[in-house]
């Protein structure tokens, strides 16, 4: 699999899940996560740290299941650290095509712990 599952335990306390993305991600890697991340999913509603630092690139088949439809559930934080513009711009695409409002974008990984803290935080608050 081009990414590895990992997971932390935010400043707050909640858990959150870490995946570093590697190489190109294709259909299939895509759908198997995809899976995990949605209702049923061992990931299901877990804080998502997304890290792509060593992230090449998305295969057509990856891009076409990500817009396919959801994606990401919408109970889901997802904090995606991003350092190459390319990727930056299909993620981006990514989000808005699925409509993601729980998806953000960060140049660094402190910020984004932070920000899924803050959610975790506001989410043990309700």
């Amino acid at each position: 699999m081009p990414y590895e599952t990992t997971f932390f335990q935010l400043p707050c306390g909640a858990r959150g899940v870490r995946l570093d993305m590697r190489g190109t991600i294709s259909g299939e890697d895509a759908a198997a996560l995809f899976k995990e991340v949605n209702p049923g999913g061992v990931l299901y509603r877990q804080a998502c740290l997304v890290l792509t630092k060593d992230l090449d690139s998305f295969s057509p088949e990856a891009r076409a299941v990500s817009v396919g439809g959801k994606p990401w559930d919408p109970d889901m934080w997802s904090a995606v650290v991003v350092t190459k513009p390319v990727i930056r711009v299909l993620i981006n695409f990514i989000a808005r095509i699925s409509r993601s409002r729980r998806l953000k974008l960060f140049a660094r990984e402190p910020e984004a712990i932070e920000w899924l803290d803050e959610r975790a935080r506001e989410e043990l608050a309700r």
